[in-house]
């Protein structure tokens, strides 16, 4: 299985709610940079799992948009747009990049979100929108 379709898969398992499957797709020791620049990671994956519990407060019908990968022996790297409901219903747009490490044994061993992490604060409070200058980012062709 591709390294691509593996994540895909992941992120099946997140739209439908199933944490017990993403974290199945996780190495126990796994290390993701969910907010690469703003926050620490999340180390293992109970606190992979705990993140995503968190983060499904303020997020909900998730519309991830991949635009472009590129794979190596044991990485993916992805160009995508985050595109969610906020907690009040408000739409959450973001071009965002993204590079997951996979083990021989198809585990996910490491994972780094690039994003503008005030950007998408912004969306979920009402404070900010997507800039028009970077909606060509988004609006283009997915590969779903």
């Amino acid at each position: 299985m591709s390294h691509l379709q593996s994540f895909l898969d992941l992120v099946a398992d997140w739209k439908r709610g199933d944490l017990d499957a993403v974290a199945a797709r996780l190495s126990p020791d796994v290390v993701w940079h969910f907010s690469a620049t703003t926050k620490p990671p999340a180390i293992g994956r109970e606190e992979s799992i705990a993140f995503l519990k968190a983060y499904g407060q303020v997020s909900s019908n998730s519309r991830l948009r991949l635009f472009t990968h590129a794979e190596t022996e044991d990485r993916l790297f992805y160009e995508a747009a985050e595109d969610f409901d906020g907690p009040d219903g408000q739409r959450v747009l973001v071009p965002y990049a993204g590079i997951v490490d996979f083990a021989p044994d198809g585990l996910i061993t490491g994972w780094r979100d690039y994003f503008d992490r005030a950007l998408i604060d912004g969306q979920v409070a009402g404070t900010a929108k997507l800039p028009d200058y970077a909606s060509d980012l988004i609006n283009r062709p997915s590969m779903d």
